[in-house]
């Protein structure tokens, strides 16, 4: 039996934001539940005429609000709140803060403190796999964190090896370690995300396999003991260790596998008496030898594919079980039916080295082939992750499923910022992941996304001459130059074109150009989508000529909203072409800040812990003379 506290409840407190709030405040009200929304000082207006009761916790930064668990305890009982219900990520899986709901008197929609402890420690949590006979990782797992005992226990398990955050998930603190030169550098890296993400810089490392897929089990308990699993999620389509697309069941995996990977699920679930929704996570080898990688104690982001396969409602199987209700379904009730293939849409730019997005989505229509869960705003930050939503298409087969995503998301009108909408349609199409099976390290061998072409750079010039009016036109109104710049790899380039009245007169925003879509975002900026590639283009026409050497005006300038982590320089500083100069973090991304050309360091306007904004003047360089 479980210490769980389960017991039925009127109104539930949904401590989160996004797309997973909106789910389960529909789900509450449903089954005739009092929903209320915690948000955070930015969230605020996306709420406004979504009909549920909204309650503010604090300030933007998730530490003033969702990850306030003191604020968000105490808007639960000025609400009359009787359940909280974490969603996932901020607090979903804090065993103290679960532990402090139930004193306070309230029921915690997942599972107990306990069990999230056990869990949450994935050192403690291979020793509990390895007593419940789960296959573990050769590796290190111990209370000795020196850097000399780390690199001893590398050197032991043989490199390449993977080093991770004790006390973390989705990738954060996650470093891969091909040789014994690299281990202080990606070591202290390592640390000092794990740090900033999980309060915790106490790390673990394992051997790293090669060819390996992730898939994960989902399993889910009740008050009474019962523990099922749901089968697995394919999630082996990564970049910097965060999914991209999960699909369910797993393609390719043998029946033998699948069925023992569900059993060894469910036998660590019911090690840690475990009630309510979780995923077991392990890493396959093309052999089909599979290991325990972690547990996740909460519903996970890619839970609508179990769903679609299953027939059941995950979200509304937390609220039964965390009111007492026993699971009504056996194991043997639970059966695979077709395929269902689910991609996370981001606000980023897969061709500018995935840098975070941030502004206003000015339209978003998939179409009603798939499924959509999307938040209630519009508006993308920096304060949170960069996930728009998720679409999620199902099909009788694998391949029906694919190309039915495929076409909604090639056929999209999502227009405002730049997207990994064009990754995921190519992803969806290569060969490779067609073919079923692709590893973890499948998508960072593809070659990087292509740059925009000219005729996406002539297509913005086109469009901002004919809508804005901008440019340079002669006396007689026949010619009319535009200059637009965008940037890729880090890189900017400006593009300048000459139109004539009747090249004018057709633009990109009344079909002119097929194939070509447009958003205009401002009078300088305008939004250029094709299929598979997309970009945001700047009107520089009047702008002043930037210098020719490769040192440009020695000004380094923060490339994106985020929070200064590091500064690796001070005044009077000699660096060298691409030395790091200081680590910004963004949408939970870490992103180094490099030296342009060789200089002296002028002056450091920032600090460690400073928040700062796109093109804000970070550090200033007198560079090289050659």
């Amino acid at each position: 039996m479980s210490d769980a506290v389960c017991r039925p409840f009127r109104s539930v407190l949904i401590a989160n934001r996004g797309e997973i709030a909106l789910r389960i405040g529909r789900e509450a009200r449903a089954i005739g539940l009092r929903a209320i929304v915690a948000t955070s000082d930015a969230d605020a207006r996306d709420w406004d005429g979504q009909g549920f009761e909204i309650v503010n916790i604090g300030g933007a930064a998730p530490a003033a609000s969702y990850l306030n668990g003191a604020a968000i305890i105490d808007a639960a009982r000025r609400m009359g709140a009787e359940a909280i219900h974490p969603g996932y990520g901020f607090l979903s899986e804090n065993d103290a803060f679960a532990r402090a709901v139930v004193e306070a008197g309230l029921v915690w929609i997942g599972p107990s403190p306990a069990a999230i402890a056990a869990m949450a420690d994935k050192g403690a949590a291979k020793a509990i796999a390895r007593q419940a006979k789960v296959p573990v990782i050769d590796g290190y797992d111990g209370d000795e964190q020196s850097d000399g005992k780390l690199l001893a226990e590398a050197k032991r398990v043989g490199f390449p090896v993977l080093l991770k955050a004790s006390m973390g998930g989705g990738g954060r603190g996650q470093r891969v370690v091909s040789a014994e030169a690299e281990f202080p550098a990606l070591l202290a890296a390592a640390r000092r995300e794990a740090l900033s993400a999980f309060g915790s810089d106490r790390m673990i490392l394992e051997r790293a396999l090669s060819g390996a897929r992730h898939i994960e089990v989902q399993v889910f308990g009740d008050a009474a003991g019962h523990v099922v699993h749901m089968f697995e999620r394919d999630c082996s389509v990564q970049r910097r260790n965060q999914k991209i697309i999960e699909e369910a069941p797993a393609p390719g995996l043998a029946d033998a596998t699948r069925a023992a990977m569900g059993e060894a699920a469910v036998r660590l679930a019911r090690a840690v008496n475990y009630v309510n929704a979780g995923t077991v996570e392990f890493l396959v080898e093309p052999s089909g030898a599979f290991y325990f990688l972690e547990m996740n104690t909460r519903i996970q982001v890619e839970h609508p594919v179990t769903e679609a396969v299953t027939g059941l409602n995950l979200i509304r199987l937390q609220f039964d079980v965390a009111m007492g209700k026993p699971l009504p379904f056996a194991q043997s009730d639970i059966k695979l039916c077709g395929h269902a293939i689910e991609a996370r849409l981001c606000a980023e730019d897969p061709a500018d080295s995935y840098k975070p997005q941030i502004g206003n989505l000015a339209q978003f229509d998939v179409g009603d082939m798939v499924r959509v869960d999307k938040g209630p705003g519009v508006a993308v930050s920096g304060h949170y992750d960069s996930m728009l939503a998720k679409i999620i298409a199902s099909a009788p087969t694998r391949d029906e499923a694919r190309a039915k995503l495929a076409q909604a998301l090639s056929e999209d009108s999502i227009g405002g910022l730049v997207t990994n909408r064009g990754l995921l349609v190519h992803i969806l199409e290569d060969a490779a992941f067609a073919q079923g099976g692709v590893d973890i390290g499948w998508l960072s061998r593809r070659a990087p996304m292509q740059a925009p072409d000219d005729v996406m750079a002539r297509a913005a010039a086109l469009a901002l001459c004919a809508e804005a009016g901008v440019g340079w036109s002669s006396s007689h109104g026949r010619r009319f130059i535009v200059a637009v710049a965008h940037r890729h790899q880090g890189h900017e380039k400006v593009s300048r074109f000459a139109f004539s009245a009747e090249d004018v007169k057709g633009n990109v925003f009344h079909g002119s150009l097929p194939g070509i879509a447009a958003t205009k975002i401002s009078w300088t900026d305008i939004h250029i989508r094709t299929r598979h590639r997309e970009a945001m283009f700047e009107d520089v026409t009047y702008r002043a000529a930037a210098r020719k050497d490769d040192g440009g005006d020695g000004i380094v300038r923060a490339p994106m909203a985020g929070k200064i982590t590091t500064v690796a320089v001070v005044a009077g500083d000699l660096i060298v072409k691409g030395a790091t100069l200081a680590t910004l973090e963004s949408m939970k991304m870490e992103h180094e800040i490099k030296a342009a050309a060789a200089g002296t360091i002028k002056s450091v306007n920032v600090k460690a812990g400073d928040q700062v904004m796109p093109r804000q003047i970070l550090i200033e360089i007198t560079p090289e003379k050659n």
